[in-house]
This record gives structure tokens, C-alpha cells and sequence, in this order.
């Protein structure tokens, strides 16, 4: 993994050797990020991870924000899954119901993640299953093919697991949703599509044990002086669809932890090269309020040969010899290209490959890098006060 800075010049920058050494503080002790050295813990996850998904066609993973994003960051990478995983994080009710017309519930295991136990999403989601369950006459079923990480405390679904001998990993009590992509809640769903964890926790733990190689407080420290202040919009472009959802991943991460006590910098997520045709004019044409990071990847003679012989007799010549990934490729050049040519700042992150431990490096990296930019901020990286309210009014209308 590869970054670099243009137009932004960090000469400039005034450090706090106090601010720095804090985020290092706590960064060494991090649990999120301490946890890719647990062998134990991922030797006992692999185990139960293994012993869930045998004999199942498909597992049907249920959480919302945190208990969802990382597990399908992970799992997007993955393009041959012996087992279909299917993720669902929404309480659409007519979406629902037509997804679920038709379980075989034998076949079928049911992750079920939730930290406190009661995010009400993810318990009506378990609950109308339960109730498909009871009109298929297999209760038995559902639940001895269910897995459910939670905290070890008392709760509605720490409840339902011990009473009806569900399968139980706990979930780590110090470790919230958005930053528990390396706990056994992004994990699970990565063992089952057969993801290589251990390449994965080694290239996070390039990052981790490299900070003054990767510099994963550069982007806090520049966006958070004074004559930078104008920067208000942090804009991710990823391309590659197998890092769309660590694009929304990574909203997550960055939103809720860095928006506090009316301060913040919104985190906005692109799609190379879909959003070439939608956002870029803003981007190039509107307010100059946004700082852009590229993830690229070496797209070069990737995919299907185009067949130049389909465009005889037009002005289309520019596809002879060419592939998909030529096209890919060049369009991200050209987008890189124009934003130097016009004096923007920018950064692009370069990935040869998009593997486990390229991934596994920029996860680290992200989750770094987001905790110092809060830090640099002044907020708290590991609370969201602001969304307690909208929970207490939801079942207040629903009573």
C-alpha cells in the first residue's frame, strides 16, 4: 500500500508533540486493534465459525451498522463463496417479506450480531424469522442453526440464545460496532466465505507496528489546521467494486466518530467510475470545501478483451487491443490527472492487489487514522450521544 500527498503541503504544519503522543498511547492499547494478535481467540473463532457453517447452503447474517459494514467490507473481496451469505441490515418490511417467502431451514444458518443485545432492527428481523419458523413447524431447526454474537449480559438476545441452546460467541465489551471489523463480528462471516484471517491480522499488523512508515495522522494533522479550515467535506473514491463496502464502512467509521459538539468533517463516498458521471462536475466545477482520497489498483489487462471489430466504421478506435481493465485504468488515471492539473489537494492511496493483507492494511490504517483526526478535533472518537434520542422517540411511537 502506497500514499501519496498532492497540492497539500504539510510543511506548514504546526504539530503537538502532546496530541501525537496520546493517540500513540492509546493506539498501543487499543483493543480493536490489539486483537489481531490473539491467536487464541481467532483459533476458537475459526473453530466455532466451522463448526456453524456445516452442512448449510447459506447463511443469512443479521445486523445493522457496525454488526453489518464490516463483515461485508470483508466479504466483498470474496468472488468464489462455496456458501451464499446474504446480509440484512434494513427493516424494510416489503423487502423483507419477499426475501423470505421461501427458507429451508434446515439448510439455512442465521447470524445473528447485536453488541447490546437490543437494537430493535435486528431483533424484529430475528423475530419474524422465528415466527416463518413456527408456520414451517421448524423451531427445532431455526434454532440449533443459529449463531449469535452478543455481549455476555443481560439482554433480550442473550436471553433467547441461552434459553433455546443457540450457538454463542460473546462479543467484545470494549470494542464498538464501528471499529469491530477485526472481532469474531466481522470475522465470522469472513472464516465462512474461506477469507485468509491470519494474511488479513498481518497486514493490519504491518500497519500497526509501522506507524511511522504509514503515517496514518497525516490526514488529521493537515485537515485540522487553521488555514485549512475550508476543507469540510472528506470525499473516499474507490476503484474497485470489491471496495464499495468498505467505502460504506468506512462513512460509518468516519461520521460517527469524528461529528461532535457541532464540529465534524462530512465523510462522502464515490464510485469509480460510476460517479465520474454524476458528482464529478460538483467536484471540479463547485466549492472547493473537500478533500479527495483516490484508492486505486493496478487494473492493467485485467478482464474481458474488448472487440474492437464491433465499433468498424465509426471514430471508436481507441478499444483495439484493449481490456475492461484498460478502460478502468485509465479513467482513474485521467481523474488523478486532472485534479494536479487544477491545483486540488489530494492524496491517493495505491493497492497492487486487493487481497486480505493489502485490506487488512487499509483497515488498520482507516481506523488509525479516523481515532487521530478526532483527537486532533477534540472529540471523543468512541461515543455517538447525538442518536440515543431518535432511539428512546422510536419506541415511544411503537408503544
Amino acid at each position: 500500500m502506497e500514499i501519496k500527498y498532492f497540492n497539500s503541503n504539510f510543511d506548514k504544519i504546526t504539530q503537538n508533540k502532546d496530541t501525537d503522543q496520546s493517540i500513540t498511547n492509546l493506539i498501543e492499547k487499543l483493543p480493536s486493534l490489539n486483537i489481531v494478535s490473539d491467536k487464541n481467540l481467532l483459533e476458537e473463532t475459526i473453530k466455532i465459525s466451522n463448526q456453524f457453517k456445516e452442512k448449510k447452503e447459506k447463511i443469512i447474517v443479521f445486523g445493522t451498522g457496525g454488526s453489518n459494514l464490516g463483515a461485508r467490507a470483508l466479504n466483498n473481496i470474496i468472488s468464489n463463496n462455496k456458501i451464499i451469505l446474504e446480509f440484512y441490515d434494513n427493516v424494510d418490511p416489503i423487502n423483507f417479506e419477499k426475501n423470505f417467502q421461501n427458507i429451508n431451514f434446515e439448510l439455512t444458518g442465521f447470524l445473528v450480531i447485536s453488541k447490546s443485545g437490543t437494537t430493535p432492527e435486528t431483533l424484529s428481523q430475528f423475530s419474524c424469522l422465528y415466527q416463518k419458523a413456527i408456520e414451517a413447524n421448524k423451531v427445532e431447526d431455526f434454532f440449533s442453526n443459529t449463531l449469535i454474537i452478543t455481549e455476555f449480559k443481560e439482554s433480550p438476545l442473550f436471553k433467547i440464545a441461552k434459553d433455546n441452546n443457540c450457538l454463542l460467541l460473546e462479543h467484545h465489551k470494549d470494542v464498538g460496532g464501528r471499529y469491530s471489523i477485526f472481532t469474531n463480528v466481522g470475522i465470522v462471516p469472513a472464516i465462512i466465505s474461506g477469507l485468509n484471517i491470519n494474511a488479513l491480522f498481518g497486514g493490519a499488523s504491518e500497519v500497526i507496528n509501522n506507524i511511522d512508515n504509514y503515517r496514518p495522522y497525516d490526514l488529521g494533522r493537515y485537515l485540522t489546521q487553521k488555514e485549512n479550515v475550508k476543507f469540510t467535506n472528506n470525499v473516499l473514491m474507490t476503484y474497485s467494486d470489491s471496495l464499495y463496502f468498505f467505502g460504506k464502512w468506512y462513512l460509518q467509521l468516519w461520521a460517527e466518530s469524528i461529528g461532535k459538539n457541532n464540529k465534524g468533517i462530512t465523510a462522502i463516498h464515490s464510485v469509480g467510475t460510476t460517479d465520474q458521471h454524476s458528482q464529478l462536475q460538483l467536484y471540479l466545477d463547485g466549492p472547493k470545501d473537500k478533500y479527495f482520497t483516490f484508492i486505486t489498483t493496478d487494473h492493467s489487462n485485467k478482464g474481458i478483451k474488448i472487440n474492437n471489430n464491433m465499433f468498424e466504421g465509426t471514430d471508436i478506435d481507441y478499444f483495439k487491443d484493449k481490456t475492461m481493465g484498460d478502460l478502468m485504468e485509465a479513467e482513474q488515471r485521467a481523474t488523478i490527472e486532472t485534479f494536479k492539473l487544477n491545483n486540488f489537494s489530494f492524496r491517493e492511496i495505491y493497492i497492487p492487489k486487493i487481497d486480505e493483507q493489502n485490506l487488512g492494511k487499509l483497515l488498520s490504517f482507516s481506523i488509525i487514522e479516523t481515532i487521530a483526526s478526532c483527537m486532533y478535533l477534540d472529540v471523543d472518537p468512541f461515543d455517538q450521544p447525538a442518536v440515543e434520542q431518535g432511539k428512546k422517540l422510536t419506541k415511544t411511537y411503537l408503544r
